[in-house]
């Protein structure tokens, strides 16, 4: 697996490869053609610079050239190196500033005005010749503008491929320079994270409330980090309450024990029922455990589409038994519309667990002869006892793992609440308890 540091840089270098062959070859193609377009941009400035500067007699026929103090001395001193003339439409000469009586033609050849840029030889010297066409009342006329490559060189420079080389040069030195500076940025950049690491390997079990330190994070990391502490604080407090949670199970577990140790060591003596008593409880109290455990654990749940009323009148049934033994009736699940289903993604043995304890904790808080209603609907399942209600001061209580009411009738282990709370939000549930005068009624709000 490849390091961030590794694929900074290797990404950074093909970047910069890339970079630097671009700019290398922009400058070879500027070295190699940026002379001849200099060459003909200089050519046809100095053309239209003539053509502007040519002056015409009441004829219309041209009888100077009018240019600056510099372009008159240029054409009046290098006769051999630059030189322009102007032609009528037959190529015969009019003015030039050689003096000369000949348009400029090739060797060979006359002239031809549809020639607009061609090489000629005097001297042994090479030449450059632009011919260029204009009009003046109707009439047409060419210049013809002759710069030396002797010229050329010496404005252009003749050591060009000694600058190509430097160019290069300098273009490979300023990359070589501009990557050193980014190693040197990444490696710098990077320290927090290095660091970070260090700090989050040497966190363990025993040492939760270590955090990653933010100083000096960059602020495209910092919610990384900040994301991995809340992890942290979560991870914390999850052991926190499973330490409380096996302190309480030991203690409440170690006085049933202990009692039934003491009938066992009466022998003969001791209280069969009461012993047997003690063994339901403890049985019902790892039940509870269990199905604690077993609500704690996202993985155990499978979703499936499943009919809320079924589940109900099967956890109204089982309970059934209890509910004659209290004097007490459980009213079915009724609905806004009773002969259609109620269809709701849920997990079938949790939901039934769910509503279970919610109409045992009803049945056993419910007064003889009352009744305990089971209301389902789309949007929730609510069941409701006609007894004394839940005090003000124990409302905040409810759903803590072991906690049992004053005026509990039953011999619970206090974690049926508890385990409701887990499914409902294991499912993305609320579990609601208020009071319904007369009664207490608990709400399961769907989503």
């Amino acid at each position: 697996m490849k390091s961030l540091s590794s694929r900074l840089l290797t990404t950074t270098a093909i970047a910069l490869t890339c970079i630097s062959g671009i700019v290398v070859l922009v400058l070879t193609l500027l070295l190699r053609w940026g002379p001849d377009m200099m060459i003909n941009l200089d050519l046809d400035r100095n053309a239209a610079r003539i053509v502007e500067g040519v002056h015409f007699n009441a004829a219309g026929m041209p009888d100077s050239v009018r240019l600056s103090q510099k372009m008159t001395a240029i054409y009046s001193v290098l006769l051999q190196d630059a030189a322009y003339r102007v032609l009528d439409q037959d190529g015969v000469v009019l003015l030039s500033s050689d003096h000369a009586d000949t348009a400029y033609a090739p060797a060979g050849e006359s002239f031809n005005p549809q020639r607009s840029r061609f090489r000629v030889v005097s001297n042994g010297e090479g030449q450059q010749v632009l011919t260029v066409p204009f009009t003046h009342d109707g009439r047409a006329f060419h210049v013809q503008l002759m710069r030396s490559e002797r010229m050329h060189r010496i404005m252009l420079g003749s050591d060009s491929e000694k600058a190509q080389k430097i160019a290069i040069a300098s273009a490979v030195v300023a990359m070589l320079l501009f990557s050193l500076v980014v190693v040197a940025t990444l490696h710098r950049s990077l320290k927090p994270l290095r660091k970070a690491s260090a700090a989050a390997g040497q966190i363990q079990v025993d040492n939760l409330s270590a955090r990653l330190s933010l100083d000096d994070v960059p602020s495209e990391l910092a919610p990384l980090f900040n994301a991995f502490n809340l992890a942290l604080q979560r991870l914390e407090d999850g052991y926190r309450v499973q330490r409380e949670f096996l302190a309480t199970a030991a203690h409440e577990l170690k006085t049933p024990l202990a009692l039934m140790r003491g009938q066992i060591e009466l022998d003969d003596r001791g209280d069969r029922g009461a012993l047997l008593r003690d063994l339901d409880h403890m049985a019902r109290q790892v039940h509870q455990l269990l199905h604690l455990a077993e609500a704690s654990e996202r993985q155990n749940y499978a979703m499936e589409q499943i009919d809320l009323n079924d589940i109900a009148a099967e956890a109204s049934a089982q309970l059934e038994r209890l509910a004659q033994q209290r004097e007490v009736h459980i009213v079915g699940a009724v609905n806004d519309e009773p002969a259609m289903k109620v269809m709701i993604m849920a997990d079938r043995g949790a939901l039934f667990v769910l509503l279970r304890n919610l109409i045992e904790n009803a049945v056993h808080h419910a007064p003889p002869g009352s009744a305990v209603d089971v209301d389902v609907s789309v949007r929730e399942v609510a069941v409701r006892d006609y007894g004394d209600g839940i005090p003000v001061e124990a409302m905040p209580q409810l759903f803590k793992r072991f906690w049992r009411g004053a005026h509990r009738r039953d011999e619970g282990a206090g974690l049926g609440l508890s385990i409701c709370e887990e499914i409902a939000h294991a499912h993305g549930w609320t579990l609601q308890a208020e009071n319904a005068v007369p009664g207490a009624r608990f709400r399961v709000v769907f989503g």
